[in-house]
């Protein structure tokens, strides 16, 4: 028959472990993983990132390319067309276009704007993988219309619909090939271009720690280069992906910027977040969760503290416990595995937190007994 104590501390242990296990089912936990992940990201970006070709370059919409072209954006049908012709021609392994194409045809304005962009979009199409971002109207939940001499074009295969997953705190860390819908599911534009360049393409997590940082080239700068081996040095068997690159628009919470021409820290271009969850999909498969069960396990671990004797040894045991817990998952994360353990971290403090109060505990009715 089991001692009175020991069989205390079991329930004891039980206790603190179901109490953890119970905060990992709850939100402000769910944060907390969140929050050290993206930690996890910033280390293993800056210490020991995983290494893929340097096969991705945007062609950015700035501020200086809107100032270089006197036309108004909703009327780059000529400048559009004529980057795309130029980048098609050097052959890039595949085009990405998060740009939205007119919903109509502005022929009367000038004579000749749906053709050169026509032309640009045909010979985009023409060198291989081509995806156009499908916008969905925030208001109306439904595709946004694009003329239909461009949609003919295209057509559903060379379309992907340009949304990111957002978390609760609106940072995109995970990503979706495939968006659902009434009719089951529309591929997104990393999604479109996964499945038209890989056999097999998964959801998970954004690795925001492959690969080097984005190559960045203006629109304009595009526009004025017109030496077939510059624009084979930039783009030839490169993923070129052409998106907005301004400070106010179409931005994205990341926990990391893999943007080469931007700070780290702070938001992103969403044409940047397209193209490195494209490199995640494409490289060797996107880093998963764990499944519950481990969760299990590392909460009963956790509640190991209140073992220890006294509150000082306990203290030792939680801290020596939280190294190892951040520096394994940390290690998992690097191997394509991620291991939440804002709830085991929690159940330390609350093991070592119970230890103490017993302590205390025991230590008043020692002096009231004597």
């Amino acid at each position: 028959m089991q001692e009175p104590g020991v069989t205390t501390r079991a329930f004891a242990i039980a206790a603190i472990a179901l109490a953890g296990f119970a905060f990992s089912l709850t939100h402000p936990a769910r944060s907390l993983d969140d929050k050290v992940l993206d930690v996890q990201w910033g280390l293993l970006a800056r210490f020991a990132p995983r290494a893929t070709p340097d096969d991705f370059i945007i062609v950015g919409i700035d501020p200086a390319t809107v100032n270089a072209i006197p036309m108004p954006p909703g009327l780059w049908h000529e400048a559009l067309g004529q980057a795309l012709q130029r980048i098609a021609s050097a052959k890039p392994r595949a085009i990405g276009l998060d740009y939205p194409l007119p919903e109509r045809s502005y022929e009367g304005l000038r004579a000749g704007l749906d053709r050169a962009l026509m032309l640009g979009l045909a010979a985009a199409a023409g060198n291989g993988p081509f995806v156009a971002t499908l916008n969905i109207d925030p208001r109306t939940r439904s595709a946004r219309r694009i003329h239909t001499p461009f949609l003919a074009l295209l057509g559903d295969s060379r379309l992907g619909i340009g949304l990111a997953a957002r978390d609760d705190d609106g940072v995109t860390r995970r990503f979706s090939l495939l968006i659902p819908t009434e009719d089951g599911g529309y591929p997104t534009l990393a999604g479109r271009l996964c499945r038209a360049l890989a056999a097999q393409c998964n959801d998970g997590l954004i690795d925001y720690s492959i690969g080097p940082k984005l190559r960045y080239v203006p629109l304009h700068e595009v526009l004025a280069l017109d030496d077939p081996a510059l624009l084979g040095r930039l783009f030839r068997d490169r993923i070129v992906f052409i998106g907005e690159a301004q400070p106010y628009s179409d931005r994205i919470e990341v926990p990391l910027n893999v943007a080469g021409w931007e700070p780290p820290h702070g938001d992103a271009p969403g044409v940047a977040v397209h193209a490195q969850t494209l490199r995640t999909a494409l490289h060797e498969g996107a880093p998963q969760e764990a499944l519950r069960p481990l969760t299990v396990l590392l909460v009963l671990f956790a509640a190991s503290p209140f073992l220890a004797r006294r509150p000082a040894l306990g203290l030792a045991v939680a801290a020596i416990g939280a190294v190892v817990l951040m520096g394994g998952a940390l290690l998992a994360l690097h191997a394509g595995l991620f291991v939440p353990i804002g709830a085991p971290l929690v159940t330390l403090v609350l093991a070592w937190a119970a230890l103490a109060a017993a302590s205390r505990k025991r230590s008043r009715n020692i002096q009231h007994s004597g």
